[in-house]
């Protein structure tokens, strides 16, 4: 009796596969190292491309909702971790779809192969264009001699990096509204 077995692939990708493991199992032989590797990466980028294009139309299409800020700060991240840092735990607000986009997304940039705003329909402008419009900014930077200075002071007093910052903040504001209210307008 022959059966006849149809099955539906969403991309390129998912048909190389297919197709990969169909030649396997019907000739019984394990693709290469190298081939699978090579296979790999090309499945990777093929679910980064479209995890992208996902998540662009989903701020251009919901600009005004948390998710879309949510991804905008992702994007962000990946753009520069450092000057625009990411908690990961904002991907369990988003809808499963758009949190499986940016882990695909995030699969891909470990790679190190071209970096975010290369890939996007707008490049550099529209990712920058969402960080000004989402008020997207790097958090303040402290030179070397104040890291170092802060690192001493936590030392000597026993409190935490933030709890010293957060009260310097405090004490600065403080001192600035005083100034404002003080002086002839």
């Amino acid at each position: 009796m022959k059966k006849i077995l149809n099955l539906q692939v969403s991309n390129e990708a998912e048909a190389r596969e297919l197709q990969e493991a169909w030649e396997e199992i019907v000739s019984g032989k394990k693709l290469s190292r190298a081939e699978a590797l090579e296979h790999a990466t090309e499945t990777v980028m093929e679910r980064a491309r479209l995890a992208l294009e996902i998540i662009e139309t989903a701020i251009r299409d919901n600009p005004t909702t948390g998710q879309a800020g949510r991804l905008v700060r992702f994007l962000a991240g990946v753009y520069n971790g450092e000057d625009y840092p990411f908690v990961l735990t904002e991907l369990r607000a988003l809808d499963t779809e758009l949190a499986n986009a940016c882990l695909d997304y995030l699969n891909y940039d470990r790679l190190a192969k071209r970096e975010v705003h290369h890939h996007l329909a707008g490049g550099d402008r529209a990712l920058h264009g969402w960080m000004k419009d989402y008020g997207v900014e790097p958090p303040p930077h402290l030179t070397q001699v104040q890291r170092k200075d802060l690192a001493q002071l936590t030392e000597q007093t026993g409190h935490d990096e933030d709890e010293l910052l957060g009260e310097a903040i405090h004490l600065l504001l403080d001192k600035y509204k005083r100034k404002a209210s003080s002086s002839p307008r």
